[in-house]
């Protein structure tokens, strides 16, 4: 799975465009073709937070955020796990595998969360978290 793109796993090709209306769409676009295992942390937060491809994105978005729960993509410290929390509850209904995980690994990162990002912070992704449930 991780030696195929977006693209191929989902066998859907978007028609190569002369011109993209937004450099957004753009980047989307461009990191639908690229191999799963090569994506950067900034590609997979992109992707995650346009709903492109989450579910052959998750599983790799949860192994980044269990070696570091702050990682960072090109946005601010923490973006990936921001990301991450404003997944759909739909998507989180149909894979509560995933989505037990993703809480266990905010859980046990709530100090390093608090000193690193914040209460407030916590407390914002605590209540996506709870409202996913």
């Amino acid at each position: 799975m991780q030696s195929k793109s977006i693209e191929q796993l989902e066998n859907d090709y978007w028609k190569e465009q002369s011109e993209f209306p937004t450099n957004l769409i753009k980047r989307c676009f461009e990191y639908r073709k690229i191999k799963v295992s090569e994506l950067t942390i900034e590609q997979i937060r992109l992707l995650i937070s346009q709903k492109i491809g989450i579910e052959f994105l998750i599983g790799i978005a949860l192994e980044k955020l269990e070696q570091n729960i702050i990682v960072e993509g090109d946005l601010y410290e923490g973006d990936l796990l921001d990301s991450v929390s404003k997944v759909p509850t739909e998507f989180w209904n149909k894979n509560s595998t995933e989505f037990l995980n993703f809480k266990n690994i905010f859980e046990s990162n709530k100090e390093k969360i608090l000193s690193e990002l914040g209460e407030k912070e916590y407390n914002r992704i605590s209540e996506r978290i709870k409202a996913s449930c």
